[in-house]
């Protein structure tokens, strides 16, 4: 266990962990489930235990990279209709479609944002903002400030998590990816609320 954590800690304090981290978070924006979390929550235990990599640098690779992957999911929305997408076949995929297009019919800029917080509906969110023509020029921003936001939120669960837990990366993620699908869960309840009160 000793050696996996020290592995993890050089790997994300060496010059191709943010390249690595920049990917994940690209294909994480895409339909594709990739843990980003949990590469964020080791490159803040790896700050904490050796300095690198510097927490800007991985903000700024969060945003741009979550920004891209959102740009292009959203691009399919836009060229795929999306009860075509197995996700959303069925009666339940027609209720969530249903739902985050009166989420944009009412103002889009708070649902990107809480959506990133939200495993299932960063996807949903930007497949049906592309779908319901939403302007992709207030679009990108948005998602590059979900994205900052988010990073910037789990590197801090990170960093705290690493102070009590000394150069455990495997025991932060835990604790972190937990805290995070707690945070998601309450983030989706909050979404739901203001849908319906809309």
């Amino acid at each position: 266990m000793g050696a996996l954590n020290a592995w993890l800690l050089a790997a994300l304090s060496s010059g191709w962990g943010l390249w690595a981290l920049g990917l994940a978070a690209f294909f994480d924006a895409l339909i594709i489930p990739i843990p980003t979390e949990l590469l964020v929550l080791t490159a803040a235990s790896a700050f904490r235990a050796q300095g690198q990599p510097l927490p800007l640098a991985v903000f700024l690779v969060c945003a741009l990279s979550f920004m891209a992957g959102d740009a292009a999911t959203y691009w399919l929305g836009r060229a795929v209709p999306l009860s075509k997408i197995v996700f959303f076949q069925g009666s339940l995929g027609k209720t969530v479609i249903s739902w985050a297009h009166r989420s944009f019919e009412y103002g889009g800029g708070f649902f990107t944002i809480a959506s990133r917080f939200v495993p299932s509906g960063r996807t949903v969110i930007n497949l049906t903002a592309g779908a319901a023509h939403y302007p992709l020029s207030c679009y990108l921003p948005l998602s590059a400030l979900a994205g900052l936001l988010w990073s910037i939120y789990m590197w801090t669960l990170g960093y705290l998590a690493a102070g009590w837990l000394s150069n455990n990366p495997l025991a932060v993620m835990v604790i972190g990816f937990v805290v995070g699908m707690i945070v998601g869960s309450l983030c989706d309840v909050l979404m739901k609320v203001v849908a319906k009160h809309h």
